[in-house]
């Protein structure tokens, strides 16, 4: 055993086992009967216990009763082949071996004898593939406690567990389930704990048989796609005290029945099909409610204004619920929220002066956005509790002064920090004025959002030093302008800048290149100036989206933009860049992936100090971005997962259209139109195989339309007009579908549909014009031939004989004499008539 355990720092051969941090022993027998590893892990050095793989010496504590190894090895290096090393351990029984590397294991069934003696089994995040569905060799006949939570099974769920009745804790979420619950379920009538949430393949009713379980406590089913209604079931679960069914597709009404539910603390029903009114009738039983969740539904909330609840809610979401024109009366006597969410409501009129009340004591996350709310801005409390405030979207006025202001010294700089405040978003109302320098005490924030207002003046130059902790500045779609000041570069954990659609100038600082944690920039629609920097491509390795459109850009682009292998969206249209296209276009690298490359736990969900994801609310929202695609102007809200662009339309470049421009097989929409591009079309563009929009416009583009194009099934949008391009126009597959003539108007060598010209008359026409020129050609040939030896001929005759030169000349003296003596005469009659 001390050759398995003499690795841990704190344990030392000499002393007794019993001793040492994590090691419990029998009180009599001073056998070891506990191993608890993973909270000294998790404290000191996750992920680095074991370096050289589980001990083998594991196989003789033949007493062990409680095992955890919770990322006990280093999950990127160390790999498990087999659980060979459990095999004698048959007291066994507590197992948790969550967070182990176990992805190359094809059989993880623990061997017969410990699996009749273990309580629980715990196999969380293991990146298991291979789970036995149906019950043979398998005997999990004590087993109280599975847990197999967030592996990747792509699997029904497995027959044999609903045959282990003496399960009271039961945790199958986020693991790649498919297909439906089935009606076993309602055998497992000791538990306490269920959880099948985020599989999202799971369908179908949820089986009446669930109202069995009449012990259950927790039950998550949310983040599937289940259907029906709550009526038959959920009002028999009489222990429940959270019940979490977000985000299926759940309809019919909520049932009255569900007040008899009085244990209930946690309800959380948003982003399903549920409809008709919700009165206090529902929840005149719930005393212990806490937390209560109705969000994006087609309910209507409708309470009695007098009504006084019987429980103190913590977090109440209830965004698209119709509850306007006014916040309900009865919050105003909730003193516990911390979480308040009412957007999209169709609240009108002032917010009520209880409301700041309220978040003067307990409220941490007020989200009256998507409102009609009006009048000024509310003076922020400095005795507020706040750490996030959307109040987006709505009709608000005024200056932000007040609002960042406390009193009357609130632009001394040097006052202490004012505002616990991490996400702030005042976007989209009728704010004017400037941004004042109160802003720079707020030196938590993470997220400030101002766009879509009418905002003037400079930004702060106290922004960028004070502000070191902001991930998402936007300023987008103001009356801003002046330089960004070189201070941005103090900003190193800056993710997303959006100053589109503003009068900013001037070039881009150097400083900008600090902000090495940029993904998303947004500068378009400015009038910045000058040549785009090399390192922009050097230095900001992790941009996913550069817009830089509609500005006064010039020179060069440059080569290094290609080594941004992250880059999924690419706007540099609309300004004065010459050259040619970057050769390397093909190193794009997410562009060329077909499946989404970055978007990956960027959801923008997060958990409450509760453990609940608050759904809707996500740090990234509101950034816009708008893509010329498909021939018009397209708003795609970040993080939307739907285009992959390219785009350097409206320019001055020339050359030729890169070859490699082939490799970029994800991309969606290509748009070089308006350019001097020359050179043919290059057939690798139809290994494109994910373009939807392609813009060839008005460059001079020559030669056939290449054939391959008609292998791009997506493609919905083409525009080649106004090129030099000839011959048949390709057809076939998705082509034949776009017949739109305007996009091959202005080059009148092309033929067949979608035109009216016939190829075939065309070709004879074409053939005839090729046969008269060929014939003037041997025309004039002989013509030219003829002159230049009859030119020649003469001159050598004057050469060699002398009496034809002087007869030659004489001539040409005469005829000048007679010239000049017609001229003398005409201009003697001109004087006698005057």
């Amino acid at each position: 055993m001390n050759g398995a355990l003499k690795r841990m720092s704190s344990w030392e051969e000499e002393e007794d086992c019993c001793k040492w941090e994590g090691v419990v022993c029998h009180p009599t027998t001073r056998h070891v009967v506990k191993l608890k590893l993973s909270e000294r892990i998790q404290q000191h050095h996750r992920g680095q216990f074991f370096t050289g793989g589980i001990p083998l010496e594991f196989r003789n504590l033949t007493k062990l009763r409680y095992l955890d190894l919770d990322a006990a090895l280093d999950y990127g290096q160390q790999h498990i082949d087999n659980l060979d090393w459990l095999t004698n351990l048959s007291s066994l029984k507590h197992l948790d071996i969550s967070r182990l590397p176990l992805t190359n294991l094809t059989d993880w069934l623990l061997p017969s004898s410990l699996q009749g003696s273990l309580n629980a089994l715990i196999m969380r995040d293991c990146d298991l593939k291979v789970i036995p569905v149906s019950s043979s060799n398998v005997n999990f006949t004590s087993l109280e406690i599975l847990d197999i939570y967030g592996n990747n099974f792509n699997s029904t769920f497995p027959q044999w567990v609903w045959n282990v009745s003496s399960l009271t804790h039961l945790d199958l979420g986020s693991s790649g389930f498919y297909g439906t619950i089935p009606e076993a379920i309602g055998g497992l009538t000791s538990l306490t704990y269920l959880d099948l949430s985020n599989n999202s393949n799971v369908k179908g009713a949820i089986p009446r048989s669930i109202a069995h379980l009449q012990r259950l406590e927790l039950l998550s089913l949310q983040g599937n796609r289940l259907s029906g209604s709550l009526a038959n079931w959920i009002v028999h679960l009489t222990s429940l005290t959270l019940a979490d069914l977000c985000d299926n597709t759940l309809n019919g009404s909520i049932p009255t029945g569900i007040g008899k539910l009085s244990n209930l603390t946690s309800l959380y029903l948003c982003g399903n099909q549920l409809q008709g009114s919700v009165s206090e009738v529902h929840f005149e039983n719930l005393t212990r409610l806490e937390d209560l969740d109705l969000s994006y539904n087609n309910l209507k909330i409708s309470f009695d204004p007098n009504w006084v609840p019987p429980y103190q809610l913590a977090s109440v979401q209830l965004m698209r619920c119709e509850i306007g024109p006014e916040i309900p009366r009865w919050l105003q006597l909730q003193t516990r929220i911390e979480i308040l969410d009412l957007s999209d409501n169709q609240i009108a009129g002032t917010l009520p002066s209880w409301l700041w009340n309220l978040s003067s004591s307990t409220l941490q996350f007020l989200y009256p956005s998507s409102n009609q709310i009006k009048g000024k801005l509310p003076t922020f409390l400095e005795v507020s509790r706040l750490q996030e405030l959307r109040l987006d979207t709505n009709q608000l006025e005024g200056q932000l002064d007040d609002f960042f202001s406390y009193n009357d010294s609130s632009t001394q700089l040097e006052s202490s920090t004012q505002s616990d405040v991490v996400l702030l978003s005042l976007a989209n109302n009728f704010l004017e004025g400037g941004i004042p320098l109160s802003i720079c005490n707020w030196t938590r924030l993470l997220f400030l959002h101002l766009s879509n207002n009418s905002l003037t003046r400079e930004i702060p130059y106290c922004l960028g030093e004070s502000l070191k902790e902001l991930e998402t500045l936007n300023l987008a779609c103001n009356h801003l302008f002046g330089e960004i000041p070189r201070t941005i570069g103090f900003m190193k954990k800056l993710g997303r800048l959006a100053l589109n659609n503003n009068g900013f100038s001037g070039q881009l600082p150097s400083s900008l290149q600090n902000c090495t944690n940029l993904f998303y920039l947004d500068l378009a629609y400015n009038a910045f100036a000058g040549s785009l920097p090399a390192w922009m491509g050097e230095s900001l390795q992790r941009l996913q989206v550069l817009h830089l459109g509609f500005n006064n850009f010039s020179g060069n682009i440059p080569q290094q933009l290609t080594q941004l292998e992250e880059l999924e969206i690419l706007n540099l249209s609309n300004n004065s860049f010459s050259g040619s296209l970057p050769f390397c276009m093909g190193n794009f690298t997410a562009m060329a992936l077909t499946s989404q490359y970055w978007y990956t736990n960027r959801n923008g969900l997060f958990l409450t100090t509760k453990g609940h994801y608050i759904h809707g609310t996500p740090y990234s929202h509101y950034v816009d971005l708008v893509i010329s695609t498909k021939g018009q102007n397209l708003h795609y809200p970040y993080d939307s997962e739907l285009t992959k662009s390219l785009d350097f339309s409206g320019n001055s470049l020339i050359g030729e259209i890169p070859r490699g421009i082939g490799r970029l097989k994800g991309l969606h929409n290509l748009n070089l139109a308006r350019n001097h591009l020359s050179g043919r079309i290059p057939e690798e563009i139809g290994e494109m195989e994910s373009l939807e929009s392609l813009d060839l416009s008005v460059n001079e583009l020559s030669g056939n339309i290449p054939n391959s194009l008609a292998n791009l099934n997506f493609l919905s949008y083409i525009n080649l007009s106004y090129n030099n391009l000839v011959g048949r126009i390709p057809s076939g597959h998705q082509l034949q579908t776009l017949n739109d003539t305007s996009s091959y108007m202005g080059n009148p060598g092309l033929c067949g549909p979608p035109l009216s010209i016939d190829c075939s008359v065309d070709a004879t026409v074409h053939e005839v014009h090729k046969m008269k020129d060929f014939e003037w050609i041997w025309l004039f040939i002989p013509m030219m031939v003829g002159f230049v030896m009859g030119f020649w001929t003469f001159c050598g005759f004057l050469f060699f004989k002398t009496e034809w030169r002087y007869a030659y000349f004489r001539g040409i003296d005469s005829y000048y004499d007679r010239i000049l003596l017609q001229l003398h005469l005409c201009l003697a009659r001109l004087n006698r008539q005057d």
